[in-house]
């Protein structure tokens, strides 16, 4: 799990860079915590005539003395610190950014690598919606929180440590009064702020819940509008939208309103500061110029007080961001077993044997019971069944997409403990009812990314009964199909997607109601190549249709099976 422990424990992992960066940091605040007191001293020094190091030290190296050239040289000084220290502040802003992105980075890399062995059933429960809003907004979040901990904590922090010990010497007294009251008003804002933040984990929640809605109404909208359901779903995204205004605007006025009131109580003590120190001088206590630097540095401490609210404010709404991809880390990983076999090696194709095979989604209600089958290496094998009655379930079980509850599933007779999910899916096709596309082209949409050469692809799209099609098309293989395939016909979607899997080459394939949507003629070409093409595989399909099981060896109805 993730927590602010873990975070602290990412950041130590770059020690080099975070050494290089405080080093640059402390470097540049050595240099500018002298600037704000050269001028006032310099007041006491050739205003009032006092003497002092200033006018000393420049005599040291200079002997030119009216009080113009002192004045000059301070202020050339005074520049020359300020640009040295912004030059110096630029790098360690660098080097601290560094650090944050790496963090961060390695935060996400960790989701994405849970995710990719998150089981399946586990996934289509939490929704792609509400996945990518915790991938990107609570870890933009975590990361805001990040960047301000490994860099403007660090430095505002050694800022005001470095103030403090200025002003306590110039005057302990006053710097007392500004010492005390600004830590006071600091506690306040923690205190307000811990309550505030409760509203921040709510109004995530609330992104949440509009991001999945809003994902899964745009993927399903045609359906809505077939439906004549726009007004509906848009109503329900438009209710959730309303609870993120009202969230946010709660956690945003009370933030701010503790924000607020923090800072006021912090600028009530510079007034009594300043009060105070003018006071002093009245009684000859402190000198104008001492006076002037003081309050210099206490209006100073004013930015690292303020940065170190601010941080309060990223370290609560982090907190809250962890809890929510901690949710993520929480999802349950499909089994991972060791490969010892490879069954498929060598071989044309294999067998498969269900024994005692149980399955349940949520462990009380069974989908298969007890199911017992034998395909021989080879057979054509036609499964039907009621609806509901698990035949989908089935082909992802065979495949690892689901973890059976109980039983045993079997490749060349060696349990699919043995092999490995990976080494199965490697070997076993599956063709999807609905098949789903990028918007990518189609080149891509057939291969995923592999490597094959057009030869290849153009002699399956003959197989699946595209090749026209696309041969016909300007651009081709490089033709985009649009968001899901919009581009493309319920048949053509599912003709390319059982070229995506023939391409793969896998020795056994599943077909899954793959050929509903085509026509009969169409179905029966599709049909009469894959029988060529496929004769040597074990083959199994999933359908209602005549034409799609009458060229099975033998059909199995999945309700009489025990």
């Amino acid at each position: 799990m993730i927590s602010i422990k873990t975070i602290f424990h990412e950041i130590s992992k770059h020690k080099k860079v975070l050494i290089s960066a405080n080093l640059v940091a402390i470097l540049s605040t050595m240099l500018t915590i002298p600037v704000p007191l050269l001028i006032p001293l310099l007041i006491d020094e050739i205003i009032l005539g006092k003497g002092g190091e200033i006018t000393k030290t420049i005599d040291n190296y200079l002997t030119i003395g009216s009080p113009e050239y002192y004045i000059l040289v301070v202020l050339i000084v005074t520049l020359c610190l300020k640009a040295l220290s912004l030059l110096l502040n630029l790098l360690h802003i660098r080097l601290f950014s560094k650090i944050s992105k790496e963090v961060t980075y390695s935060i996400r890399k960790r989701l994405l690598n849970h995710l990719q062995c998150v089981s399946m059933s586990e996934y289509d429960m939490l929704g792609s919606g509400a996945v990518s809003a915790k991938v990107i907004t609570d870890v933009d979040t975590v990361d805001k929180f990040v960047s301000s901990t490994v860099g403007e904590v660090i430095v505002e922090t050694l800022t005001l440590l470095s103030i403090a010990v200025v002003i306590l010497y110039l005057n302990w007294q006053l710097a007392l009064v500004i010492l005390i009251l600004n830590p006071l008003a600091l506690s306040f804002y923690l205190r307000i702020f811990r309550a505030v933040a409760k509203i921040k984990k709510q109004e995530n929640k609330a992104i949440e819940e509009f991001q999945n809605s809003l994902t899964e109404s745009l993927e399903l909208y045609n359906q809505i509008r077939v439906q004549n359901r726009e007004q509906y779903f848009l109503n329900d995204i438009d209710k959730k939208a309303k609870e993120i205004r009202d969230r946010g605007y709660q956690f945003g006025f009370k933030s701010e309103m503790a924000l607020e009131f923090s800072r006021m109580l912090i600028m009530y003590s510079h007034d009594i500061f300043r009060a105070t120190g003018i006071l002093m001088v009245l009684l000859g206590l402190l000198t104008i110029g001492k006076m002037l630097a003081i309050f210099a540095y206490a209006w100073i401490i004013m930015r690292p007080v303020d940065k170190l609210m601010s941080y309060v404010h990223l370290y609560y709404n982090a907190q809250s961001s962890i809890e929510r991809l901690n949710e993520i880390l929480e999802l349950k990983l499909e089994p991972k077993y060791e490969a010892k076999i490879d069954p498929f090696q060598g071989k044309k194709t294999a067998s498969i044997r269900l024994e005692n095979l149980s399955f349940s989604y949520d462990g009380k209600v069974t989908v298969l019971d007890k199911i017992n089958l034998t395909i021989e290496v080879g057979e054509k094998v036609a499964i039907i069944g009621e609806t509901g009655s698990g035949k989908s379930t089935l082909a992802q079980i065979l495949i690892g997409l689901y973890p059976i509850s109980d039983g045993k599933i079997f490749y060349n007779e060696h349990e699919i403990r043995e092999i490995g999910y990976e080494k199965v899916r490697e070997n076993v096709g599956f063709v999807l009812q609905s098949p789903l596309m990028f918007n990518s082209t189609l080149r891509f949409n057939l291969t995923l990314g592999r490597e094959y050469d057009d030869t290849q692809i153009y002699e399956i799209l003959k197989v699946a009964q595209l090749y026209e099609f696309v041969d016909g098309l300007e651009q081709k293989l490089e033709t985009i199909v649009g968001k899901n395939g919009t581009k493309l016909s319920g048949g053509q979607k599912q003709r390319l997607s059982i070229a995506r899997v023939l391409l793969d080459n896998p020795k056994v394939i599943i077909f899954d109601e793959s050929t509903s949507s085509l026509d009969n003629d169409t179905e029966d070409r599709l049909l009469e190549a894959l029988e060529c093409y496929v004769k040597d595989k074990t083959i199994i399909t999933i359908a209602h249709r005549r034409n799609s099981i009458e060229k099975a060896d033998r059909i199995i109805d999945l309700s009489q099976l025990s």
